[in-house]
């Protein structure tokens, strides 16, 4: 079996937990890996590695040999919304695919895509060094997987979807109206699969912010052979509730001080401009609209 659809980002935009939901019906089939980054390959250097990162078709393809009667089959990998070739490449690979793009207030999805790098690497950049090195990336047009503001330039990215697949076979889903009404949201991505909702909907808990309980579990987060093995071996949302379980700790979300909140307001104003213009709606982001 192949995949015809793909649940495409942005990161840190509730793609793991609609996957989750998706996989409870039992026509979908999602990849128990999650993030194999397989379309993302023409975008990134030879040596480029991560963890659940599959670059030949043939291991990709046996990501869905275990769906059979199943009638929606996909993976999920929120790079590839903002991979410059991965629309073509899914294009030219699997053409009638139908793609589900989730969107975050960019402030906030910036923020939370720092907590992810500084949790899997350590270079202790603050939240501004981030965005001051992440923006001389894209004015000088270098291409970084890792970078925190290039996936908020939403339209562009939409539009190269659009591009390549029409309009018709994309779903959009905003993160803030999703996580205010779960299962209507699921619901109407069943829909756009061209499924029914005859499912039992079971509420996974919602994520908060968490951190390594100590330095031991840190270092072992951190360590990339064990991530590897970890990856290789323990599907995406077991791994999750293990860690959720033994290794992490909830705690208070750090929040975004006032000068790197206006910073990004300005950097995003004509972005969110052109997003607005592109969906003909307003958007539920406040930091926008003061």
């Amino acid at each position: 079996m192949e995949p015809n659809f793909f649940i495409v980002g942005a990161a840190k935009a509730a793609t793991t937990n609609i996957s989750y939901y998706l996989n409870l019906h039992p026509k979908v089939f999602v990849s128990k890996l999650n993030e194999p980054y397989y379309f993302c390959k023409w975008d990134v250097p030879q040596n480029f590695r991560r963890e659940s990162m599959i670059k030949d078709e043939k291991t990709y393809l046996k990501l869905f040999q275990d769906a059979n009667s199943h009638l929606a089959i996909g993976e999920a990998t929120p790079s590839y919304l903002h991979s410059p070739n991965a629309a073509s490449k899914i294009k030219e690979r699997f053409p009638e695919s139908k793609i589900i793009i989730t969107i975050r207030n960019p402030i906030v999805r910036a923020q939370s895509s720092y907590f992810s790098n500084e949790f899997m690497r350590k270079d202790n950049q603050t939240f501004f060094d981030m965005i001051k090195s992440h923006e001389k990336l894209i004015q000088k047009n270098k291409f970084d997987i890792y970078n925190i503001l290039e996936p908020g330039f939403y339209s562009k990215h939409i539009e190269r979807f659009q591009h390549f697949f029409g309009s018709d076979k994309i779903k959009i889903i905003i993160f803030e109206e999703y996580i205010k009404d779960v299962e209507n949201s699921i619901n109407s991505l069943l829909a756009f699969l061209g499924l029914d909702n005859n499912y039992d909907f079971v509420e996974q808990t919602k994520n908060s912010y968490r951190i390594p309980k100590n330095k031991f579990f840190k270092l072992t987060l951190e360590n990339k052979s064990i991530r590897k093995i970890a990856t290789s071996l323990i599907p995406t949302l077991t791994r999750e509730k293990i860690g959720d379980k033994f290794l992490l700790k909830e705690t208070n979300k750090p929040k975004i001080n006032s000068n790197d909140r206006n910073y990004l307001k300005n950097f995003y104003k004509d972005e969110i401009n052109n997003l607005e213009s592109l969906l003909k709606r307003n958007l539920p982001w406040s930091d926008f609209y003061e």
